[in-house]
């Protein structure tokens, strides 16, 4: 039986029986898109004193959509949310606020008030740049409102995937004074990764209801306004049984169960933090509650797999740019809030909250970067606000923004397409309207307002995702540009976008790369050893390499290559027969027997493409990438990268005397068997250690290092076998490749 918090619910004096259940979901959408709640009680709530500034609590859910808020009409099947339907019945209900599709992104335009295009976050998971002001260091250092204590409780995932701990200093890079929570995704509600203020442990208490503790604990100590930033990870999967308290739904918990019913274990994951943030207003006293605003607010619409089909399409939900995926619950109540029980059809977005935070704790201005205070609303309707808003997104699946007015809106995707559609007619967006001619006006209208804004800013890099390359060129100079990609993490389920720039100074390339490679990746029979981050690197290629007198050989503290998708190469692996566990710790270059990665007995766990990350999360090849060129004998190959000497590597493909074939290394499996003496691995060799091949001269067509010369130019090439890209430098590395 869930837990009930009757002295909040008491307190706001509404019974249970007029705010619970099926709430507002009994009710059918208005033609305007705009459904309508029951009707409560009378409040007995007392207006706080003017000017006094509020404490502020601002709530945060994770992947719900308007089809699982039971105080929105679109869904039958909703979940029971007692505590949000009393916030809902005693404030104010928006039915146009707009989140951006994703979590990332939606935090990213709220603790900067920025779009995604100003702040670099268009994309889920990217980094935010601490040079964007946070709201909470906007309110540190506003003379208005430098009083307050902020804190933020619960999902981060600002500064990139994963949880490790990297990450954990993120959070006080952009002015979070006092954090608590886990820095990306769950993976497990009840075995989760716990930062605070940079200190990670694993935490064995139910997500939801620790993170509701350490808010509650921070709220009780503070004695000057505060501002708590309280980000929950539900209802996100992994889909899951919460503790049977905190919810009212008969559910197995089994694993079959779960898969069977998502949808149910879903909602009740909404109604367990419905429950815990009834229990946190519950610690709060009458004076404490009469001077708090809550701000409650989904991240982005509802997953494909668990929308409500008999209200969006399965994939208008979360990750589009429709309905389904970015018009989300506004839910404002408590001080300042003089609208009771009042529903508001004003355009807002999730941008919008951070000069409305900003105003209610007393800043005296009501736009900062690209954020409309909707602060005026919560106590006057006539109160004006935007006509028009915008959003954007970056994914592997789509690529573009959307804008709207009251009642029309628009879908550019960045493949050139458009969609329009009449939202008061048509608000599961199933009739595309955009070659009806009776709509000119209103789609040149909302065209121009996206170009005001957009700016053609997503048009601006070149996507090379699962790109083939064409390009011949030796001389770095000819890729001078910006360079984005979108891929996936298979092995983990996750997005990311690629981000390489090439730019050109003093007779240098300059490769500043995040090292997400082009295409997907951990895609092996075996996830990595360590997940991939984006990283921040700076590669240099001169564009007049010189051959050395002498090669120089590869080690473990230089980087060997850059790729043009903004990957490096680093064929060597820190692991040697009888050294350690054989894995690591084999630093000496002049220790024998160094494993090749690239052998299946090595036990190096490895993709598709022949890399993986290492324990930093840079992604990186350890053999042929089989990446950025066509493998087939059609075509000659093109230039793939940079060796950090500054030659060019090409890919396999050659022509040899009008025929196009691979190109052949020199090296050879030697012969017979390995020593068997202390310290020497015996058997055959197999190919297992490096030291199992040889140079020999003329037995394919190239060098020691893995180059030749061809029309003047000299290079390497991608081969098959050892040593895959390169075995030496012919020239002298970069220092910007030393480690």
């Amino acid at each position: 039986m869930k837990r009930l918090y009757f002295a909040f619910l008491t307190f706001i004096s509404l019974g249970i029986v007029a705010c619970g259940g099926s709430g507002g979901g009994e009710n059918t959408p208005t033609s305007t898109g705009s459904p309508a709640v029951e009707t409560p009680d009378t409040p007995d709530t007392e207006t706080p004193t003017e000017n006094k500034q509020p404490n502020i609590l601002l709530i945060i859910s994770d992947d719900q959509g308007l089809d699982a808020s039971a105080q929105y009409s679109f869904s039958d099947d909703l979940p029971h949310t007692p505590t949000l339907n009393v916030l809902a019945n005693n404030g104010l209900v928006f039915d146009n606020a707009w989140a951006t599709p994703s979590c990332t992104t939606t935090r990213a335009t709220i603790i900067t008030g920025k779009y995604g295009i100003n702040s670099g976050v268009t994309y889920t998971p990217a980094v935010l740049s601490d040079e964007h002001q946070s709201i909470q260091s906007y309110l540190a250092e506003n003379p208005n409102t430098e009083n307050y204590s902020s804190a933020v409780f619960g999902k981060w995932h600002l500064g990139g995937g994963g949880n490790n701990s990297e990450l954990a200093e993120h959070p006080a890079t952009m002015g979070i004074h006092h954090f608590a929570g886990n820095l990306g995704n769950i993976d497990d509600y009840y075995n989760w990764e716990l930062t605070v203020n940079g200190e990670t442990q694993t935490s064995d208490e139910y997500h939801t209801s620790k993170i509701t503790d350490l808010a509650i604990e921070w709220i009780a100590e503070q004695n000057s306004p505060w501002f708590a930033w309280l980000a929950y990870s539900a209802p996100h999967s992994p889909f899951h049984l919460p503790p049977s308290d905190l919810h009212e739904r008969t559910l197995s918990g089994d694993s079959t169960d779960i898969n069977d019913n998502r949808r149910a274990y879903y909602l009740a994951a909404i109604e367990a933090m419905d429950t815990e943030i009834g229990r946190l207003l519950d610690t709060l006293d009458e004076q404490a509650r009469e001077n708090t605003l809550i701000i409650y607010i989904g991240d982005n619409g509802t997953p494909s797999r668990i929308i409500d089909t008999s209200s969006f399409a399965s994939d208008h939900g979360k990750g589009s740019l429709y309905q389904g995926g970015i018009a989300v619950p506004l839910i404002v109540s408590g001080a300042g809030v003089d609208r009771i029980n009042e529903r508001e059809d004003a355009l807002v977005t999730a941008t919008d909250l951070f000069a409305t935070l900003a105003q209610a704790a007393g800043a005296d201005r009501s736009t900062i970067h690209d954020s409309l205070s909707f602060y005026n609303l919560l106590s006057d309707n006539t109160s004006t606000t935007a006509n028009q808003i915008f959003t954007e997104f970056e994914s592997a699946s789509v690529t573009g923004i959307a804008v709207r007015n009251s009642t029309h809106k628009l879908i550019q995707l960045n493949d050139g397409s458009e969609a329009f559609y009449a939202l008061t007619e048509n608000f599961s967006e199933q009739d595309n309207l955009i070659n009806n001619a009776q709509y000119s006006a209103q789609i040149e209208q909302l065209r121009e307002y996206a170009s005001s804004i957009n700016g053609n800013t997503l048009n601006k890099a070149i996507d090379i995702t699962n790109a083939i390359l064409t390009n011949g060129s030796g001389n770095c100079a000819d890729y001078i540009a910006q360079y984005t990609s979108t891929v996936n993490d298979v092995g983990r389920d996750a997005v990311f976008m690629g981000d390489l720039e090439i730019t050109l100074d003093n007779n240098k390339c300059i490769f500043t790369t995040n090292a997400i490679p082009n295409h997907d990746f951990n895609d092996g029979g075996n996830a990595f050893p360590n997940n991939v981050s984006e990283q921040n690197d700076r590669f240099e290629i001169t564009i007049s390499p010189q051959k050395s007198t002498t090669p120089t050989a590869l080690s473990l503290s230089i980087d060997n290559a850059i790729l043009l998708n903004g990957v490096k190469v680093d064929l060597l692996a820190a692991g040697c027969f009888g050294v350690g566990d054989g894995k690591i710790g084999c630093n000496d270059m002049s220790t024998p027997w160094r494993y090749d990665p690239m052998h299946p007995e090595s036990g190096f766990r490895v993709d598709s493409h022949n890399a993986h990350a290492q324990p930093d999360g840079t992604y990186h090849y350890h053999g042929s990438p089989f990446a950025l060129f066509a493998d087939n004998s059609n075509e000659v190959s093109p230039v793939i990268g940079f060796a950090a000497d500054g030659f060019p590597i090409y890919g396999s493909y050659i022509e040899d005397n009008g025929q196009i074939r691979k190109v052949q290394s020199s090296y050879r499996l030697k012969s017979g068997t390995r020593p068997n003496g202390e310290g020497e691995p015996g058997g055959n060799y197999n190919g297992l250690f490096r030291d199992d091949y040889e140079y020999l001269e003329g037995a394919g067509d190239l060098d020691a290092c893995n180059g030749m010369t061809v029309d003047g130019v000299y290079a390497y090439y991608i081969t098959d076998d050892y040593p895959y890209v390169l075995a030496c430098f012919t020239g002298e590395p970069d220092l910007s490749f030393y480690k």
